[in-house]
């Protein structure tokens, strides 16, 4: 081995330990890194809103704060508005869920008739059983969540931490965001001169992939999140609300939120009316949300910049969430753009090295003298 290859593959293997020394430090200090990790992807998100205004004369720190504030009142006046609305559906539907069950069972029993289908003797017991269990839990629902809420955060301390973690995402946001350009400016300060500028294209095109994705996706999902919400309102489903966020948020994972948002929609749609024209609406709102997300939203909002297959996407979260929790999941999609580039970059080296250019003659060679 020469004294280059020597010297590349010792980098190669420090950059490898750095970065697993990296990844243990933040699985150990979860809570902390969550809360940097977060507040790091809110700076990274709206970093070009305070860039934009700063070619207008309005200082960062100004600007920064101007955002972050709107930000808190815009989401404590959502959270004010929504939360009572969203208790008000969980409490009604906790008074109709024992006759959805029992017009539930009833049809289940029809089909079963008609398509002749053994029922067990003890389903009617059953049954009733379900009825009357979900008669008596079901309107203590709010009860068991006060209760749970209660339990998860039962100690001093932990209020304590919690409250500490989240009042110090919005602070962490704002100085990283104010001194947002100037990270960046130290990032390549510290890349040696004679591969900054090759290493500076490659960062750029992650931030090109990243910047694509993360703010096209979170601004998809809070729009489709609106627009199921509305859907299921106007069709009159009970916890449109609850359902119709949890379908837009959930979108953010492929296939999971339009999945979550036509199992869910239709069993209420037919719980509520006991018929399948409502099902049908429901069916055809969601179609109508999807053309809308992928033929307007999507490619108006996101673009082709991004290129992550939902297979590898899927795949990313997967193996994050499995390996380092929820700190894996924030990570993921990052270290999928970072290697999408790099292994470009690595199949563009072979294609223009002696490997693949000699495999090529190679075979012209023997195509020539064949006769």
């Amino acid at each position: 081995m020469n004294p280059r290859t020597k010297k590349t593959v010792v980098r190669a293997l420090a950059a490898i330990a750095f970065f697993c020394l990296l990844l243990w430090i933040m699985q150990t200090l979860e809570p902390i890194t969550t809360v940097l990790l977060v507040s790091l992807l809110i700076a990274y998100i709206l970093d070009p809103l305070v860039t934009r205004l700063e070619s207008f004369h309005v200082r960062r720190s100004i600007s920064s704060m101007c955002i972050i504030l709107a930000l808190l009142v815009f989401f404590t006046l959502l959270l004010l508005g929504l939360i009572p609305a969203m208790f008000r559906e969980l409490a009604d539907f906790a008074q109709r869920a024992p006759r959805y069950i029992r017009d539930l069972t009833q049809f289940l029993l029809a089909l079963a008739e008609r398509f002749d289908v053994q029922v067990p003797q003890d389903w009617n017991e059953m049954s009733q059983f379900l009825v009357e269990k979900s008669r008596a839990l079901l309107p203590n629902a709010l009860d068991l969540l006060n209760k749970l809420a209660s339990s998860l955060f039962k100690s001093v301390f932990g209020v304590v931490g919690a409250v500490v973690h989240v009042a110090l995402v919005p602070i962490i946001a704002y100085y990283l965001l104010v001194e947002f350009q100037d990270i960046r400016g130290g990032i390549s300060d510290l890349i040696p001169p004679y591969v900054r500028e090759p290493v500076m294209t490659k960062l750029q095109e992650i931030d090109k992939i990243l910047s694509a994705f993360v703010r096209g996706q979170i601004t998809i999902a809070l729009i489709l999140a609106i627009l199921y919400s509305i859907g299921f309102l106007v069709i009159g489903i009970d916890l449109a609300l609850v359902l119709g966020i949890l379908s837009g948020l959930l979108w953010i994972i492929p296939y999971l939120g339009t999945l979550f948002a036509l199992v869910t929609g239709s069993i209420m749609a037919y719980a509520k009316y006991g018929d399948f024209i409502h099902v049908l609406y429901i069916v055809g709102w969601i179609s109508v949300v999807q053309l809308t997300e992928s033929y307007i939203l999507t490619p108006r909002i996101v673009g082709k910049a991004v290129g992550l297959h939902p297979v590898v996407y899927i795949l990313a979260l997967i193996v994050g969430a499995s390996l380092f929790g929820f700190i894996g999941l924030l990570i993921a999609i990052p270290l999928t753009a970072i290697a999408k580039v790099f292994l470009g970059s690595l199949i563009n080296m072979y294609r223009n090295s002696y490997l693949f250019s000699d495999a090529n003659s190679r075979d012209d060679g023997r195509k020539s003298d064949q006769p």
